[in-house]
């Protein structure tokens, strides 16, 4: 077992996450990231949420610190050409810790040891320098920017599949 075992662990999304997730979406840090800024519903996330559950193209994991503490959520959306675009957050009071770090590093071993993904892409707002850290440091490159909705433009990174 290795250090980084200890400090986290993965476990899948279950129904009971619901609320929380929703909690963790709705956090103003989390909205001002996404490129939707608007809070979101109860009723419309029990929608997402519970499609994102049933979906086989959906990889979505909780990440636990070593007390058993749910410290923040991991989503992989696999498209027809087994490319996934990843979508990260972290409680309120768990970011600056190192656990997007770990989240990220243990998940992404976990998506590629399931699933003939490809590459894992990041579609990050360009003034969200801690996440366009995160992906940097974890050896995501950027390739591109692209539009996301109207007016407003998205850094993508791509993360290779290594053989």
């Amino acid at each position: 077992m290795n250090s980084k075992d200890q400090l986290l662990k993965l476990r899948k999304v279950t129904q009971e996450d619901c609320e929380l997730l929703w909690q963790w979406a709705n956090d103003p840090i989390v909205r001002a990231a996404s490129f939707s800024s608007e809070p979101i519903a109860w009723e419309d996330h029990i929608k997402w949420f519970n499609n994102k559950l049933i979906s086989p193209n959906c990889y979505q994991f909780i990440g636990l610190n070593n007390e058993d503490v749910a410290i923040g959520q991991i989503r992989f959306d696999i498209d027809k050409q087994l490319q996934s675009i990843v979508s990260i957050s972290l409680a309120s009071n768990q970011r600056n810790q190192g656990y997007g770090k770990l989240i990220l590093q243990m998940a992404i071993d976990e998506l590629f040891q399931h699933m003939s993904v490809t590459n894992i892409q990041a579609l990050i707002k360009p003034d969200n320098f801690s996440s366009i850290k995160l992906f940097e440091n974890e050896g995501f490159k950027k390739v591109s920017f692209v539009p996301i909705i109207p007016n407003v433009l998205a850094v993508k990174y791509i993360y290779e599949r290594r053989s």
